[in-house]
């Protein structure tokens, strides 16, 4: 039976009228040892109150207030009386019990059942009694908390007031609150909670990355293989968790890197010994020296070749499941994975042939223990598709059907460096930037229309969809899908006036083209721009997909309206968060910023002072640009003064569409995804 909340009213009394009542099931007991702590919990300038106390009202011979609950609390008021701390005017919180039944409930109930204290009101409390030097028994004891929980809230109870606050109006929760507790010093803590409220959310992975720990974690696949007592013993430095949650941080990466490679000799020797360039590198983004490629998918092989592919994948896949197990705790032993290697070898000979194996790349895994990269030589390549060129040469065919009879547009792209994630979110705000320039020009916008129906309706012969268009007369975009996602600053304006003349034609009740027929001809250009606008869209996931007759078309509008996306918008530093630190040091150089200290800057910070450059300098990426990189054009004119069909070292460049029609069936490529299913235990 638990004293209804209706039934209960706060009142604030004087410690003067109140004492315990006779009904209170501990009324005859003295005061216990532990009163003392509790009164030092309860001073002003310690914890406090946390809980009122149940009354009553008093008879005709008792006070004006009677204890229902919390005798204890009331000894330890009055104790703090004896010591001259307090005086008897001290306002203590209660609740009224006014029933019968309400004050038969505040007789049994317990304070937890009957009023929870939150945990932001212990961290608080805690916060209190800690700075006045009260240990942790001591607290323990004055609040009546087990001691464990009293530690782990003793740590977070030293984060910046603004975040406890956060966390008791639950803008944020226990967990944000722990990683906030990890930044070190306590104006960081509070700019990471003002920049939470100013976007009104603030979430644990929003601070992680805030944070953006230098170091090595010592559960990584990198030191599952050198074994974290090893390290220590060559003189790294290990940084401990604050709140012991989360894994030790090796900090001296150089340290780490030498044990690991040290602890690969084993597989080094043994490609070596099978007459393959064998490179071991702990960067788990580096790539192969510029010399070696892969081919990538093979979509047709003989029939040779898919059996000799067949029974390496079977040999492949018995060797795994006889590999031991990654240890959870403890080094995982590199000798044991020998048959493996062998396997994967032999697997990736029969993958590239008729190409041979002449390299491979070991990194750490990410979510595996290992990662191999096999290649060949990039001459290899091209004389294997120069044989394939040559014997199809040899054969009789039809004459090929021509499919288009729109002459080619150059598109030379700089990717060098950039991730998938930063080319797609580049093209995509490219492509904002060029629909903000399209909305002011009918002229260019007429013109756009017209090109695409005619090169679609009358040019092409590949039916009626063709997917490497800029603009398609299907008109799939919706300015109102739930993936238009429209960008302040670029095309949310855009978007805004489409719906300004959605409203002004609900308003007529006209079906569209009595409506649009309604319109002043001004009116009627101003609407075909901005939807011809919205509709221009392309989508490039991948460096390696790059969409050329798409851009040619999108190429040749923006130099007709002498488009600059830095008329509408700058990027923010949200945008170069997507770009690798390597990226954002080359934008800094790019930009003639100068300090010595850029490559010390942690990657939040540093995207960050980029935006900021940015727009100081009226600098954008080339990527946000749909001209052609000068370099490469340079590099593109002078191969073409050899071969028509050279397009650089190790590369063919396919006419046409050729580039987007796929010639062979993918089989799978375990160099690729390191071969390495067996040791996902290590993620």
């Amino acid at each position: 039976m638990n004293p209804q909340a209706s039934q209960l009213s706060r009142v604030v009394v004087a410690l003067k009228d109140l004492d315990i009542a006779p009904e209170n099931p501990r009324f005859l007991e003295p005061a216990d040892e532990l009163i003392p702590d509790l009164a030092q919990s309860l001073a002003p300038d310690a914890a406090g109150q946390l809980l009122p106390l149940l009354v009553r009202k008093g008879g005709k011979k008792e006070k004006p207030y009677m204890a229902l609950d919390g005798r204890r609390r009331l000894l330890g008021f009055r104790m703090l009386l004896e010591q001259g701390l307090i005086t008897n005017d001290l306002e203590i919180t209660t609740e009224l019990c006014e029933t019968q039944e309400a004050i038969a409930a505040a007789l049994v109930t317990a304070n937890g059942a009957r009023l929870p204290v939150g945990p932001a009101d212990k961290i608080l409390a805690i916060r209190a009694m800690a700075e006045k030097k009260f240990s942790a028994d001591k607290i323990a004891r004055g609040l009546c908390m087990d001691l464990a929980e009293v530690k782990k809230f003793q740590v977070v109870s030293r984060v910046h007031l603004d975040a406890i606050t956060a966390f008791k109006t639950k803008f944020i929760d226990f967990n944000t609150l722990k990683m906030i507790a990890r930044i070190p010093t306590l104006a960081e803590q509070g700019a990471v909670i003002s920049k939470g409220r100013q976007y009104g959310h603030l979430s644990v992975g929003q601070v992680r990355d805030y944070l953006d720990q230098e170091g090595l974690s010592a559960a990584s696949s990198m030191m599952k293989i050198v074994g974290l007592g090893a390290y220590v013993e060559a003189g790294g430095k290990v940084s401990t968790d604050l709140l012991n949650e989360l894994p030790d941080m090796c900090l001296d990466m150089p340290i780490a890197a030498s044990l690991w490679a040290e602890k690969l000799q084993p597989l080094r020797d043994l490609f070596e010994g099978l007459g393959i360039t064998t490179l071991i590198n702990p960067d788990c983004d580096a790539e192969l020296p510029e010399e070696f490629g892969d081919p990538g998918y093979r979509y047709s092989r003989s029939k040779e070749e898919r059996e000799a592919l067949a029974e390496a994948q079977a040999k492949l896949a018995t060797v795994r499941e006889a590999l031991p197990p990654v240890p959870e705790d403890g080094v995982f032993e590199i000798t044991g994975l020998a048959p493996f290697c062998k396997a994967l070898f032999d697997q990736e000979v029969a993958r590239l042939a008729p190409m041979p194996v002449r390299a491979v790349l070991i990194v750490p895994g990410d979510r595996t223990l290992l990662e191999f990269k096999f290649h060949t030589y990039v001459d290899d390549i091209s004389a294997w598709e120069e044989s394939k060129r040559a014997a199809l040469d040899a054969t009789a065919k039809a004459e090929p059907r021509v499919f288009d009879t729109v002459p080619e547009r150059k598109i030379l792209i700089d990717t060098d460096g950039e991730s998938n994630a930063f080319h797609r979110l580049a093209t995509e705000m490219a492509v904002r930037g060029l629909q903000c320039s399209l909305a002011g020009s009918f002229s260019a916008a007429l013109k756009l229309q017209v090109c695409s129906m005619f090169e679609q309706v009358v040019l092409s012969q590949q039916g009626s969809y063709i997917d490497d268009r800029a603009l398609k007369v299907s008109y799939t975009r919706n300015i109102q899908a739930a993936n238009y996602g429209a960008v302040e600053g670029l095309d949310q304006g855009l978007v805004q006036r489409l719906l300004e003349f959605k409203d002004a034609y609900a308003e007529t009740g006209l079906r569209p083209y009595a409506w649009v027929s309604s319109l002043a001809f001004g009116q009627i250009q101003e609407l075909l721009a901005l939807t011809t606008a919205a509709s221009l869209w392309i989508t490039e996931d991948a460096t390696n997909m790059i969409r050329k007759k798409a851009r040619a078309l999108m190429q040749e509008v923006a130099e007709e309206i002498d488009h600059d996306i830095r008329t509408h918008w700058f990027p923010s530093a949200d945008f170069y968060a997507k770009c690798s630190k390597k990226q954002l040091l080359g934008f800094a150089d790019r930009m003639g910023c100068e300090g010595d200290t850029l490559g010390t800057m942690k990657k939040g910070a540093l995207a960050s002072y980029i935006a900021e450059q940015g727009v100081a300098h009226q600098w954008v990426p080339a990527a946000l640009s749909f001209d052609n990189n000068a370099e490469l054009e340079a590099e593109d004119d002078a191969a073409d003064a050899d071969s028509d069909d050279a397009a650089g070292a190790g590369n063919v460049e396919l006419e046409g569409d050729e580039e987007l029609e796929p010639e062979e069936e993918p089989v799978p490529n375990d160099a690729v995804t390191g071969g390495d299913e067996q040791l996902s235990e290590a993620a």
